[in-house]
């Protein structure tokens, strides 16, 4: 295996099937069986590294006060694997860790350098982003899931997302993907191909294009905005087609479909910070949920217009749309009281603009947004909770001049965020550091600031961004020379044009 021919012809056997488009596990699998290599051997030869490339890529991901040298790399090698007694002065077995460290390194699994790859490795893997995979993971380890599958229950879909020289795989039992595809918004990252098990448990072409909504809607912060409308246009568009060719009663369903669609395309282009497209798409969904009966969605509309409003400061105009979805709907029902709790906050946030807190008016949103939920309710309401409300309250009280109180609040909140919300964070941070220079407290509004930027990062909504922009105005205005306030500057303008980079 040391001799200069058989490395050859090692090279130009992984450059052949590397060519032909074989992935690193069945390169080294025909490696191990063609030229008889210890499966640590094969899989880095199927990377086409040396040993010293190994050990400098280990060391820049693992640094440590006495870093690995080609010399370890090759005792790793050396070692002849679990339950052989031989042994040698050139072989050292590996600690779990190491070898953990390896298969991140050449993307495969812990038992692949063990026991060379599994032959039956079930579903290709599909590629989805680093930040997805941690959200997976997230997940899985705050459930059951974590348990296993149990005997039956086979792999239904493998993900894979690159890491720098490696990657990260999890393989989804049919239990696990059918239960994370709803809960995390999974289908919204994975192709049709994948999804096909899962559709299959769908009723009509409605209720699979609902399906594929809600995963969109659950995962919007896996995905930039633009992939999202992107995908959701394209689907949109299917669904005209279908309905120009339906009978009456599938078309009413298919246009319903429609207008919860241009809803979330609406809510999409908001987080992209084009309010203009937001209102448009806005006043689509509104069109569509009155020829169709929906007077709830009518109304969530006409309250997304007012939250414009108030964005674009126009709060008299605010306040009129946020009074105006009080009445019943044209249907003669009365709208469900999350949406009457929503309505009461956007007035109080009106009339803070005035300096003034409308206490009775939060204490009933407070009210209607803890009221219990009715299974008919629309799915859009499961984002308005009494958390929704605190948020409102303390952007009324840094309306009204009150900053103390917001950031109070506002830290409280924080604390109770999941992980894995980082457009709920980006927000939070910023809307705190602006209570905290409200309070003439830059060190504090930098800081969170900075922590809002990396969430920021992470969701790529513009919508945060914005907000930030308007600190970082308050803040350079009155504190430019603070240290912190310069270091927050310069990220700002780093994470700008990385985000535009990415929208473009």
């Amino acid at each position: 295996m040391d001799g200069a021919g058989t490395l050859d012809q090692i090279r130009r056997l992984r450059d052949r099937m590397a060519g032909q488009g074989a992935t690193t596990s069945q390169i080294a699998a025909t490696l191990i069986a063609e030229h008889d290599l210890n499966p640590r051997v094969a899989f880095r030869h199927a990377l086409g590294l040396t040993q010293a490339q190994v050990a400098d890529r280990y060391n820049r991901r693992w640094p440590s006060m006495v870093p690995k040298s080609r010399k370890e790399v090759s005792y790793w090698e050396c070692w002849p694997g679990p339950g052989n007694t031989s042994s040698s002065s050139s072989a050292r077995a590996p600690s779990y860790e190491h070898l953990c460290r390896l298969a991140q390194l050449y993307g495969c699994w812990v038992d692949d350098l063990l026991f060379g790859p599994r032959r039956d490795h079930g579903p290709a893997a599909t590629t989805i982003p680093y930040q997805a995979i941690t959200d997976i993971l997230s997940n899985l380890t705050a459930s059951d899931y974590a348990e296993g599958p149990g005997e039956d229950d086979s792999v239904a879909v493998t993900l894979r997302a690159p890491i720098g020289e490696g990657s990260i795989m999890v393989r989804l039992s049919r239990r696990q993907f059918t239960e994370l595809m709803t809960a995390s918004g999974l289908a919204a990252l994975l192709p049709s191909s994948v999804l096909a098990e899962a559709a299959a448990g769908a009723t009509s072409d409605v209720a699979s294009w609902r399906q594929t909504l809600a995963a969109h809607q659950t995962g919007h912060h896996l995905l930039a905005p633009h992939a999202h409308i992107t995908a959701l246009t394209t689907t949109l568009a299917d669904i005209s087609t279908a309905r120009d060719d339906a009978g009456t009663e599938l078309r009413r369903q298919l246009l319903q479909v429609q207008a919860e669609y241009a809803e979330h395309i609406g809510w999409l282009y908001r987080e992209c910070g084009d309010l203009a497209a937001c209102g448009r798409w806005a006043e689509r969904a509104s069109k569509w949920a009155q020829q169709t009966g929906d007077g709830a969605l009518a109304t969530y509309m006409t309250l997304r217009r007012s939250t414009i409003a108030l964005h674009q400061g126009d709060h008299t105009r605010a306040a009129q749309l946020a009074h105006s979805a009080h009445r019943t709907d044209q249907t003669g029902h009365s709208i469900p009281p999350a949406l009457q709790g929503i309505a009461h906050l956007y007035q109080a946030r009106a009339q803070a603009a005035t300096g003034t807190i409308a206490d009775r008016q939060l204490d009933r949103a407070d009210e209607l947004l803890a009221a219990p939920r009715q299974p008919d309710d629309p799915a859009f309401l499961r984002f308005y909770t009494p958390a929704f409300g605190e948020l409102q309250r303390a952007t009324c009280y840094m309306a009204a001049g009150r900053p103390s109180r917001a950031v109070t609040i506002l830290q409280a909140r924080l604390t109770r965020l999941p992980g894995i919300g980082h457009r709920d964070r980006a927000l939070h941070l910023a809307r705190l550091g602006a209570a905290h220079a409200a309070d003439r407290a830059p060190d504090a509004a930098a800081i969170a600031g900075l922590g809002a930027l990396t969430e920021t990062r992470r969701a790529r909504s513009l919508h945060a961004l914005t907000e930030l922009d308007r600190l970082d105005s308050t803040l350079s205005r009155t504190w430019s020379k603070q240290p912190k306030v310069r270091e927050f500057h310069r990220a700002l303008q780093a994470a700008a044009s990385d985000l535009e980079r990415h929208r473009t």
